[in-house]
């Protein structure tokens, strides 16, 4: 049984406990909140609180939001003491900091996860299953959100399975529209010679997010606003592929019984991409 401190905005964490606690292979002992909720029936009243130190002490996993005012001494003291950590947002660090908590997490054995929510869904887990490489994915997302800073982060890390996230060549374009509109690109390319497109940003016209994947013999289309999912013009059967929770994945592996997935290693590397993706776009930025 492992013991879980929640550590964060609890309305941000909620949802990530509604699901944590149907896992039998873990018991949440208390939280250190910031923020109160309005909602009495909020899980915020029924969880006891605790000074941040005490909760560390007591727990072997935290489950964070972002909302820790020095994010990589917190994740380094964490990890120090070889306890485990779900990143239910994405940790506010530097690429040395990032490198500096993956050494930690080598010489501890922690398992830092990050969320990554893409990944997991049918759609995607099908596509990893199915769609031989090369390939060449369009993805595109204007959705709420979608223009975002951190939006480059569920966009790169959903392609760990696919292309992976270390592109041999980025190329970037973004124009600004009326109504503080805005549509960027962004080009990857693979040493396999897959292609990847992003294409993000906000639009009055468009709020759907999509993705079509062009391959050997296969042209799928996922479109994630209307759940509605083809390949070669046929519905893909995905009653084979139920969403995978993020959370459960988490305690199996820190219990050894799957590899680890969506790691703080594998955001580094998409730090490392997002950084080169955001200088090229202020570099040739269309104003």
């Amino acid at each position: 049984m492992l013991n879980v401190g929640l550590i964060g905005n609890t309305e941000i964490l909620e949802p990530y406990v509604t699901t944590i606690k149907k896992n039998t292979e873990i018991n949440i002992i208390g939280k250190a909140s910031i923020g109160t909720s309005a909602q009495l029936n909020s899980f915020h009243f029924s969880i006891p609180e605790f000074n941040r130190v005490e909760l560390i002490e007591r727990a072997d996993v935290i489950l964070m939001d972002n909302s820790t005012p020095v994010p990589f001494k917190f994740m380094r003291d964490i990890i120090k003491k070889s306890k485990h950590i779900f990143c239910a947002e994405y940790p506010d660090l530097t690429i040395d900091e990032c490198t500096e908590l993956n050494k930690l997490i080598n010489e501890s054995r922690s398992v830092v996860q990050v969320s990554n929510p893409y990944f997991f869904t049918p759609a995607i887990q099908w596509m990893n299953k199915n769609i031989t490489t090369p390939a060449f994915i369009d993805y595109s997302n204007f959705e709420r959100n979608a223009a975002e800073t951190n939006s480059l982060f569920p966009m790169l890390l959903m392609l760990i399975g696919s292309t992976g996230i270390s592109p041999k060549k980025i190329g970037t374009v973004t124009f600004p529209g009326y109504n503080n509109s805005k549509f960027t690109n962004v080009r990857l390319e693979f040493g396999d010679a897959s292609v990847v497109n992003l294409n993000f940003g906000s639009l009055e016209s468009l709020k759907n997010f999509k993705v079509r994947i062009y391959s050997d013999n296969q042209f799928a289309t996922f479109n994630f606003t209307k759940q509605k999912f083809s390949c070669d013009n046929n519905p893909i059967d995905l009653t084979g592929y139920s969403d995978v929770n993020e959370l459960d994945l988490f305690v199996d592996s820190i219990l050894g019984k799957v590899k680890k997935m969506s790691t703080l290693e594998d955001f580094l590397i998409a730090m490392h991409v997002a950084q080169k993706i955001d200088k090229k776009i202020a570099q040739f930025s269309i104003h």
